[in-house]
């Protein structure tokens, strides 16, 4: 895990440890702030998402809507019919007394039965439009919603590659200065030890 507190142990020779410290922190901050703005994005494409979610719940609500229309509208055609019948039982029981009310209520059960038609073709009409509008509405919302999911991705794609370089250049960067390090640690550990010289006596022994 990459922090703020990437140090460097104090040795002699080799590169600056101050340079290499602000170097670190000035990668992990340019990381850290990546991060950052990739989380952002993740949050604007959940918060992308729940407005999707609720617009296909919308839409399943239109659905729903229109079924209650065109159940009403099969009451209303049901309702026509029974008062025409009604009309006709009514005009075939006055016809017996007097042709005229007869003549009169068959007038008028036609004039119902033509304002029904009327009624419910406009009802049917008026529901095939909305059903149209809603269509057209739930198709420009899904549309919308992947544009702007697949900006969204892009985007996210993109900070995400920038940021896998940078921390590529950090562990290079480190894996670069581990072999001096050990080198420098391995020359602390091991002095030089000084050569003996071996002098002989006069008599040839030591």
């Amino acid at each position: 895990m990459v922090t703020n507190d990437v140090t460097f142990a104090k040795q002699f020779g080799g590169y600056d440890r101050n340079e290499v410290d602000r170097y670190v922190k000035n990668l992990t901050q340019a990381y850290q702030t990546a991060y950052g703005e990739y989380n952002s994005v993740c949050a604007r494409y959940n918060d992308l998402l729940k407005e999707y979610t609720a617009l296909c719940r919308q839409r399943e609500q239109n659905k729903s809507n229109v079924a209650v229309i065109a159940k009403t509208l099969i009451e209303t055609e049901t309702l026509a019919h029974n008062i025409i019948e009604g009309a006709r039982s009514e005009a075939e029981r006055i016809k017996s007394d007097t042709q005229e009310s007869a003549q009169k209520i068959r007038e008028d059960a036609f004039s119902e039965r033509t304002t029904a038609k009327i009624q419910t073709q406009k009802l049917i009409d008026d529901a095939n439009t909305e059903m149209s509008k809603a269509r057209e509405r739930a198709r420009e919302i899904v549309k919308d919603a992947k544009t702007e999911a697949a900006l969204v991705n892009m985007h996210a794609k993109r900070n995400l590659e920038q940021t896998n370089e940078s921390i590529a250049v950090l562990v290079k960067n480190l894996q670069d200065l581990l072999p001096l390090e050990a080198h420098k640690q391995q020359m602390i550990r091991e002095p030089e030890v000084p050569v003996l010289v071996q002098f002989s006596t006069a008599s040839g022994g030591e």
